[in-house]
């Protein structure tokens, strides 16, 4: 189970990244912070408090980099996605340099934020169990994005394995599990989830070609046919 706390000054914002970053399962968030110096207090009673900070540029008294500088001296460890409106080159810059794990703009999707989480958890495992460094861990380490992908685009080639990912496809399959035997619409789905209705669908048509999922047409609509979903078990087939 990996800790994680919030520094932003956004109330709005904050409740946003609250409710989308609740639903990685093996994410807690422990904190959630207005002010720089308020998560500095709280990192400096507990060091290991937390595995990642979601963190803000603009905040009142210290900028997000003015925390990071700050928080580089006393802890190199704890992983810092910065999610910010600061498109400033000179900005990035310098937060690339305090080693955030990822830089997000805003307005951000769902989808950006699932891709910053499993990048940190790619880089947490990375770090945790690897006692020989390879070039291919390495590189993996450095560009972790290469099997992920952001496309939304409802076609074919977005079933592959490759465009799938892995944390996303776990959360819609425990999800589905958990309804075992229930004929649920996309919608239900979706609103379950906290995902969008392209990104379910996507990830429900990879389960349905692992046979995990089964899919039939409700004609009874009186338009367009729904289509239902069911989940059918695991059915011998290796999970990707």
């Amino acid at each position: 189970m990996y800790k994680a706390i919030i520094v932003e000054d956004d109330l709005m914002v904050c409740a946003i990244l609250e409710k989308q970053f609740g639903r990685f399962p093996q994410l807690k968030l422990v904190g959630s912070f207005r002010r720089g110096a308020e998560a500095m207090d709280f990192l400096a009673d507990d060091p290991d408090g937390a595995d990642l900070i979601i963190l803000d540029y603009y905040m009142p008294n210290m900028t997000g980099v003015e925390f990071l500088k700050e928080l580089r001296k006393t802890n190199t460890k704890v992983q810092v996605i910065m999610i910010t409106s600061a498109n400033d080159y000179s900005v990035i810059r310098e937060a690339m340099c305090c080693g955030v794990c990822d830089y997000i703009l805003k307005p951000f999707t769902s989808l950006r934020l699932e891709k910053a989480y499993s990048k940190f958890d790619t880089v947490m495992k990375l770090t945790r169990d690897t006692h020989v460094w390879t070039q291919e861990k390495v590189d993996t380490l450095l560009c972790p994005y290469r099997h992920y992908s952001t496309d939304s685009a409802d076609d074919e080639s977005s079933y592959k394995s490759s465009k799938i990912n892995a944390t996303t496809l776990e959360n819609i399959r425990e999800y589905m599990q958990a309804n075992a035997g229930k004929k649920m619409p996309l919608t239900e789905v979706s609103q379950g989830m906290g995902l969008s209705t392209v990104t379910v669908r996507r990830y429900l048509k990879h389960l349905n070609q692992l046979n995990e999922v089964k899919i039939t047409l409700d004609c009874k609509t009186g338009g367009r046919p729904s289509e239902i979903f069911e989940y059918r078990g695991v059915d011998g087939n290796e999970r990707v």
